[in-house]
């Protein structure tokens, strides 16, 4: 069945995230959307309504009648449905991070091997038109450095986390990405509460054996949106607008820098669609588990290093 066409996803956890989810894969070609499953009764009532689909109140009720499901609840609930899912032989994708723990993480990750089962993460960045503009321009560059800041006005949603995992930990997943070749030698970084208990406001620096340095900042308490990458090669400056969908060229000779305009697309719609794909084809999907495991080992790292 999951190789046909009539492939049939759940959607579980339908709140600021899993209601996009709902969205789009209600309309994505190949896919049956069969129902979403929430706790919280009304909720998922209104999105099943929407779609018109069927609402569950028990995520397990819904697990017999799916090839996939989108998990889209909060971090700390994560592995325990994960697992289910994975003992009933769901493919998966998660939203980041995997799991509340590496190890929780890491046990997923050879859960899903162990069943021969797609398990991929929510790392939307990578599906991102400005990174992946990026990503060529840099592949025959000799890089130096890199400089990534993501900031934005404090959510209204209640975060169950840092700053570390609600918002680094992209960039993180990104730096690694780009840089799959280099080795970390060490890391520092400091963090700042604001309006929670938790770090609001952190900024690490990566040193790698190579010389290269890498530094990011990441700020939930910030005046404006901003998401950049920028490169710095021995040619130039490559900087990545990953908010506006933009990549700039400076070069030593120009002042001036050139313009990449990059074709616009849905982000989230592109990662849904790459999951299907690699249920379909039995194939690996873009951000699989193992990548997103070495992510949160990192933004763990960070986090340590806070402290």
């Amino acid at each position: 069945m999951t190789k046909g066409r009539g492939l049939k996803l759940g959607v579980i956890g339908v709140g600021s995230m899993g209601q996009h989810h709902a969205r789009i894969l209600s309309t994505l070609p190949g896919v049956k959307l069969f129902g979403v499953a929430d706790q919280d009764q009304e909720r998922v009532k209104q999105i099943a309504v929407r779609f018109g689909i069927q609402p569950f109140f028990d995520f397990k009720e819904l697990l017999p009648q799916i090839d996939a499901a989108v998990i889209a609840v909060p971090t700390s609930l994560h592995f325990e449905i994960a697992v289910e899912c994975l003992n009933t032989g769901k493919h998966l994708l998660i939203e980041k991070p995997l799991a509340h723990t590496l190890d929780q993480a890491q046990r997923l990750v050879d859960l899903a091997a162990q069943k021969n089962l797609i398990l991929a993460a929510g790392f939307v960045e990578r599906f991102n038109p400005a990174f992946q503009e990026l990503q060529k321009l840099i592949r025959k560059e000799k890089i130096i450095g890199v400089h990534v800041h993501r900031l934005s006005p404090f959510p209204e949603r209640i975060a169950d986390t840092n700053v570390i995992q609600d918002m680094m930990i992209h960039d993180l997943d990104l730096v690694l990405t780009l840089l799959p070749k280099e080795e970390i030698e060490s890391l520092k970084a400091t963090g700042e509460k604001v309006k929670t208990k938790k770090f609001d406001k952190v900024t690490a620096t990566i040193f790698y054996r190579s010389g290269l340095v890498t530094k990011l900042e990441a700020d939930r308490v910030f005046g404006i949106k901003s998401r950049k990458i920028t490169v710095t090669t021995e040619r130039g400056l490559i900087e990545s607008d990953l908010l506006n969908k933009r990549v700039y060229l400076r070069d030593l000779q120009h002042h001036v820098p050139s313009v990449h305009y990059t074709k616009t697309k849905d982000q989230l719609t592109a990662e849904l669609f790459d999951f299907v794909s690699a249920i379909k084809k039995n194939s690996r999907p873009k951000v699989p588990g193992q990548e997103a495991l070495a992510a949160q080992k990192l933004a763990e790292e960070v986090e340590q290093a806070c402290s």
